[in-house]
């Protein structure tokens, strides 16, 4: 002022001048003035406007996340699943402006050299491959982006990159190795992480580092479930945290690991901490929560009031399962199990969010109900809870066993519930038949008058909300409150509802709504097929005509009674005739035997399972499948070392079933060895038949399979012993018992791992295929042809697929391996670091195929052969990459050539054609792109005018 120009004036008119003067300046020059220039035009240009987008983005994360507080919370928002996609378009804008500043400021040249003797800062500072220094901000943005999109392979090839480039510099290689180490330990690759993060500890840090530090290692001790290692490290991170939100999440992420260390008081503590912070009020709320479950068992009365307190809270109207659940859990610390099932039951019935809270509360009823053995309401709380609770939950795969176990257990308890309740009506007299169904019918009715009285309320309830929150009414059907836990008459039990459902499940299992539904193993078509299609369309034909007796089949569906208040309707179901008992008979000795299977085998409930079969075979000893009971029986009472009882059982079995295979197998004298030694000599004879079937020894595979039969009819390798003998009938041409056979090892044993190869041999055979004599799957992976049917099933004629030589045409690059023999997702890193690093322009496209037990993966897509030849050459000539590639099979194809591939072909049929055909090619002139473009290019810098 007063006519004077301020420094801070003088200073921005000077270096506006110096832009201006600057402004032809090129990245292939390296000067002071060209390095302040490119950086200066970096920081407050691209750059800017690229971090304002990366700042909009993390902001939508945080702003977005929702965590679930019933398990434990991640560290950061990023590790919720849910927050993937999350400014998603940001992220995208800060890579684009990374990649132009990259593009446009980089400066690789190296600067004139001054003569004289260097000083060694004067020599490390030459060594740097990157001479703007503002740049390495661009190349942390654009790293951090793609991490917080969800790309954290893209990311760590990013910043695998930086270190690499920036190895001079201390402080930007800690941060990218600090960066590379998160993105390690969200893709689980926790070795990878352990070893980044133990060589920067080793490491001298630079300055302000730790926090960073911290996080990341204390993040990765608790992807790990190193809890108490992860401790000190929350601590700093918490001591360093300057976002109130974040703070309270990492209180109570505190809380929670000290509760799982089993320190309550510090547990305690850290949730009071979380409340201190005045986070949002759900986070508040699960802190409170918390706080209850850890209270000492002297303090738990005092903890109960508290909850029924914030049970009355109108705030905490919409987390009353919370409460109830939290209310039950006391209960169980004080180990009042019965308390703890009421709390559980009444938070599933107050719950009006029908989300994850509520199916943990079920959950954890449900295993309340299993250890108490009461399967019936396990299955009931299990099968709503399956459909509440996320699949990533951590104890969602032990729930969804347990749940399928049970749901096929509970169709047959139901099945003999009702066939004894029926039986037992049949036993009475009619005046007394007619009192009992009197009864059920009115209880029937209170039932639907209680149910009609509470949907009443929850409607009333619902209303009242609407009007008080000043919203707009919401139709919504009311649902009847089923009543559960019933220990009275079969029909008093909710089950029968889903009576129908059970059924269904009973015979076809758990199915998808798609075509040939029926068939469990989609790859196997029956060979009755045809005849099934046949026998339906003379159904169908006879439908279309009808007659006096399909008449009088309707009129007796007409008489069927349907309404449960009728005393007709559960009259109509009693077997009062010699016949219909016959068939409840069969219902109910069916549903014991499959009870005691499942006791037994899937449950592991042995004394259940033994009273079980003890009364199928004392009510039913003539029932089918009684060998199998008395065995069972034999080895259960075996291996509790009940030798009394367990002889008894094996002397029935071999005195009243002979011929079974159980009793050959008990009666052996060599039984007890053969228990004890059983499975190592089958394990011998299945090498020794293996390595005669290699030799074409048939005549000792079949006696050795035959005496497999004979001494392991129920051993692990029974299936490959039979599809071994199977492949020697096809060597002597006997295909039809080769067939045969396979259809035994698909029918006795679906889960085996050689079905889905007899599957599809079978499956080619009914379409057409041809068996080629003398072909097995057991030779080298690289001769094998035709890798959807196996190499048992054949082409018989390839002249019309013949290989293609053209050139113009989109081509894959391939990596083949021998499947299970390389780490794929090491090699899937590798190849895109390298791809990232080498051709920041082009794009590729990396994915995994397996076929006939070659593992693959493709590089796609390259517009012609020459791409992809230039590709492969340049891969190669990296000695690290061809290094780590070798071992494996490198093939250059077009896509054309790779369906015939997979279809007819062998590797090694293809690599014959490559060398013949491709082996010798002229020295290539690629016009236009080619792979090895520039990584940056300084062309287009004159270009762009509106952003530098």
């Amino acid at each position: 002022m007063n006519g004077r120009l301020s420094g801070k004036n003088i200073f921005l008119i000077v270096s506006i001048l110096l832009l201006i003067s600057l402004a032809g300046c090129s990245v292939k020059k390296n000067t002071a003035g060209s390095r302040f220039y490119h950086s200066f035009t970096t920081r407050y240009n691209v750059y800017f406007n690229g971090h304002e987008a990366y700042k909009k983005g993390v902001e939508a994360i945080e702003t977005g996340n929702k965590d679930s507080y019933l398990e434990m919370i991640p560290l950061y928002p990023i590790e919720n699943k849910k927050t993937v996609g999350l400014g998603k378009s940001d992220f995208d804008r800060a890579i684009e402006k990374s990649q132009k500043a990259i593009k446009l400021h980089s400066i690789k040249k190296k600067p004139a050299r001054k003569p004289g003797k260097k000083t060694p800062e004067e020599k490390r500072w030459l060594s740097q491959k990157e001479y703007n220094p503002f740049l390495h901000n661009a190349w942390m943005m654009m790293g951090k982006s793609q991490f917080y999109k969800g790309e954290f392979l893209e990311a760590a090839s990013t910043f695998s990159y930086i270190t690499r480039l920036y190895d001079t510099n201390p402080k930007v290689l800690a941060e990218a190795n600090i960066w590379l180490s998160r993105c390690y330990t969200e893709m689980d690759w926790f070795y990878d992480a352990e070893e980044v993060l133990t060589k920067l500890n080793n490491d001298s840090l630079p300055s302000g580092m730790m926090p960073d530090y911290s996080a990341a290692y204390g993040n990765y001790l608790l992807r790990q479930k190193r809890f108490k290692e992860a401790v000190p490290y929350l601590l700093t991170i918490i001591k360093h945290e300057k976002k109130k939100k974040q703070k309270a999440r990492e209180y109570y992420l505190l809380g929670q690991v000290y509760q799982s260390l089993g320190d309550n008081a510090k547990a305690y503590e850290s949730y009071g901490r979380t409340i201190a912070q005045n986070p949002p009020y759900e986070l508040e709320f699960n802190a409170r929560i918390k706080q209850t479950e850890v209270v000492s068992s002297s303090n738990a009365r005092s903890a109960i009031s508290k909850l029924h307190g914030m049970a009355r809270n109108e705030k905490n109207k919409e987390y009353l399962d919370q409460v109830y659940y939290a209310m039950g859990n006391v209960y169980l610390s004080l180990k009042d199990t019965v308390k703890t099932i009421e709390q559980y039951r009444k938070g599933a019935k107050e719950s009006t969010r029908n989300g994850m809270e509520k199916g943990i509360l079920l959950l954890k009823l449900g295993d309340l109900y299993w250890n108490k053995a009461d399967y019936v309401k396990a299955q009931e709380a299990y099968k709503e809870a399956i459909g509440l609770i996320d699949k990533e939950y951590t104890d969602y795969e032990r729930l969804n066993k347990r749940s399928e176990v049970l749901d096929e257990l509970v169709t047959h308890v139901v099945n003999v519930q009702l066939q004894d309740s029926l039986q037992h009506l049949a036993s009475l007299s009619d005046a007394e038949r007619r009192a009992a169904v009197d009864k059920i019918i009115k209880e029937v009715k209170r039932k639907e008058e209680a149910e009609r009285k509470e949907a009443e309320r929850q409607q009333l309830m619902q209303k009242r909300e609407e009007v008080v929150n000043d919203r707009p009414v919401l139709r919504q059907t009311a649902q009847k409150v089923v009543s559960t836990g019933d220990k009275s008459w079969y029909f008093y039990n909710p089950q029968l509802v889903e009576q129908g459902k059970m059924d269904f499940q009973r015979k076809w299992g758990r199915r998808k709504l798609e075509d040939n539904w029926r068939r469990r193993n989609k790859t196997v078509i029956s060979a009755n097929e045809t005849e099934e299609k046949n026998e339906n369309e003379e159904v169908a034909r006879k439908d279309k005509s009808t007659n006096v007796g399909e008449k009088e089949q309707a009129s007796l569906t007409d008489t069927v009674v349907t309404d449960n208040k009728n005393p007709e309707f559960y009259l109509q179901h009693i077997p009062l005739t010699e016949e219909a008992m016959k068939e409840s008979n069969d219902i109910l000795s069916d549903g014991l035997y499959n009870m005691g299977m499942i006791y037994k085998d899937k449950l592991e409930d042995y004394p259940l399972a033994q009273k079980t079969f003890s009364r199928l075979y004392t009510q039913f000893p003539s029932f089918g499948r009684l060998d199998e009971v008395f065995y069972n029986l034999y080895l259960m009472n075996s291996r509790w070392k009940k030798e009394v009882e367990a002889t008894l059982y094996k002397d029935m079995l071999i005195s009243e079933f002979p011929k079974s295979k159980y009793a050959v197998t008990v009666a052996d004298p060599d039984y007890a060895y053969n228990v004890t030694h059983g499975k190592h000599l089958e394990d011998s004879l299945y090498a020794e038949t293996y390595a005669a079937f290699q030799k074409n020894d048939y005549d000792k595979v079949k006696k050795n399979a035959e005496l497999a039969q004979k001494k392991y009819a129920m051993g692990q390798h029974m299936p490959k012993f039979m599809f071994l003998n199977a492949m020697g009938m096809l060597q002597s041409g006997n295909q039809k018992m080769f067939l045969s056979t396979l259809k035994d090892i698909v029918t006795k044993y679906p889960k085996n791992e050689i079905t889905e190869l007899a599957a599809n041999i079978i499956k080619g055979v009914q379409d057409g295929r041809i068996l080629a004599k003398g072909s097995t799957m057991f030779g080298s992976i690289w001769e094998r042809r035709n890798t959807e049917m196996g190499a048992e099933v054949a082409v018989a004629d390839t002249t019309q697929n013949k290989f293609s030589t053209e050139r113009d045409t989109p081509y894959l690059f391939i990596l083949a391996y021998e499947a299970g023999k390389v780490n794929e997702n090491l090699l899937l890193y590798e190849m895109a670091r390298y791809n990232f690093s080498s051709f920041i322009v082009k794009n590729f496209d990396l994915s995994f195929v397996k076929k006939n037990g070659v593992g693959m993966l493709h590089v796609k897509e390259f517009t012609n052969f020459d791409e992809a030849y230039q590709y492969a050459g340049l891969l190669y000539k990296n000695k690290e990459m061809a290094q780590k590639l070798s071992g494996m099979r490198a093939l250059i194809i077009s896509r054309q050539n790779y369906e015939l591939l997979s279809k007819y072909y062998s590797f090694d049929d293809y690599q014959d054609f490559y060398q013949k055909h491709f082996s010798k090619i002229p020295e290539m002139q690629i016009k236009g792109y080619t792979l090895d473009e520039p990584v940056f290019e300084d062309k287009d810098v004159q270009d762009n005018t509106d952003e530098q």
